[in-house]
């Protein structure tokens, strides 16, 4: 790929055009080009004829948050200090389409062998999940597109556009469980119209009819809901620890896993009551409630929560923002399906900076190495090296 094209699809995507599948293509493998050091990007742009003005207003807050350039790299010269602003645009619209940020420079260590397992690469994960219907039978959705998954009791259960949607609301109310493995995250359209994105190692069960006098569902793992208002019937989500989310209409995540210490419920819109035994908190948007796993703690309550970060997931995205090492393995274990282990105690080392959820394996390890913590891949065990 010449510096002419690289430039010519930075400025396309720039001006808001839309990338083709094979221009698309191109920019996977840029993370992996050693020669775009930023440096050589800096004498890339220096060398090209067109010329763009740089607008403070529309490209500083993204130049703040993304090109925050790895220490490992040499300052760049003096002489070269002067195209800051009025590329540097160019520069950022790389690293947020890529979504390489803080301490993750988009060049790779020379001396650095990629990870791979039996020859092959441990490519990210995907949309995909299993439903389970209410006589027990399960439906893999890895690659259903369109079409009908199930008929139960008057409601169809379809795949729309890769997402599963219930038609119907007469007959006999059943339960289904959505089910996402390690390496899947999938979205549901509840029979209310309720929208739910399930993470990696999750899990929804809910009625293929909501009657009665409310809409309640149970999830484990991570989940996030846009939940369709409708005061006759308050909606509600229950916690395997016992714990419940009640609201009527709203956008909020709840992350839930059995082997992390807290549960996190992170309002984004409207408003929702989280209740634990006898204590209830009610949550405005950007505020979090922290219910502890290990301990019979009362509800702890944040405000001003990067509600960014925490849906970064459903986005696409790993954000890792102030996350330790320990935080990041958990998510990459979800994701990739693989295990992790470590070889002595748990570096205390923590990151910056937001990544495509799209890259292999091997792309993202080579970029956290950057942080001096080393890997070894056997099979599906990633072994973390201080």
């Amino acid at each position: 790929m010449t510096k002419n094209e690289i430039i010519a699809l930075l400025q396309k995507h720039a001006n808001g055009e839309k990338l083709s599948e094979e221009e698309a293509a191109q920019f996977d493998y840029l993370s992996t080009n050693e020669a775009l050091t930023p440096d050589a990007l800096y004498e890339m742009l220096l060398a090209d004829d067109r010329q763009t003005v740089y607008e403070e207003e529309k490209w500083g807050p993204v130049l703040h948050k993304v090109l925050i350039v790895d220490k490992q790299f040499p300052a760049p010269s003096p002489a070269r200090v002067h195209l800051l602003k009025r590329w540097a645009w160019a520069a950022a619209c790389v690293l947020a389409l890529l979504g390489l940020a803080g301490y993750f420079w988009f060049t790779a260590k020379k001396d650095t062998a990629p990870l791979v397992q039996n020859g092959k690469e441990v490519p990210p994960g995907m949309e995909g999940a299993v439903l389970t219907l209410a006589n027990g039978s399960q439906v893999s959705l890895d690659s259903i597109q369109n079409g009908i998954v199930a008929l139960q009791e008057g409601v169809t259960a379809r795949i729309v556009n890769g997402q599963l949607q219930y038609e119907g609301n007469d007959g006999k109310v059943l339960y289904n469980t959505l089910s996402t493995p390690k390496g899947r995250q999938f979205q549901v359209t509840l029979p209310d119209g309720t929208a739910v994105w399930l993470n990696a190692l999750s899990s929804i069960r809910y009625p293929t009819i909501f009657k009665g006098h409310e809409r309640k569902v149970e999830i484990t793992g991570e989940a996030y809901f846009e939940v369709a208002k409708n005061e006759a019937l308050p909606f509600s989500v229950a916690l395997k620890g016992g714990e419940e989310v009640k609201v009527l209409g709203t956008h909020f995540n709840i992350h839930a896993y059995d082997n992390e210490s807290n549960n996190l419920v992170t309002l984004l819109e409207g408003s929702v009551k989280v209740m634990r035994n006898q204590e209830a908190v009610l949550l405005k948007p950007a505020q979090q409630a922290i219910l502890s796993n290990t301990a019979n703690r009362a509800i702890e309550l944040a405000s001003g929560v990067n509600t960014e970060q925490v849906i970064a997931w459903k986005n696409g995205l790993f954000n890792f923002s102030n996350a330790s090492l320990k935080e990041v393995m958990q998510q990459l274990e979800r994701w990739y399906d693989i295990e992790v282990v470590y070889e002595n105690n748990i570096p205390d080392i923590h990151f910056e900076g937001e990544m495509s959820k799209k890259i292999p394996l091997s792309g993202m390890l080579t970029i956290l190495e950057k942080s001096k913590v080393h890997f070894k891949l056997e099979g599906r065990k990633l072994i973390v090296i201080p």
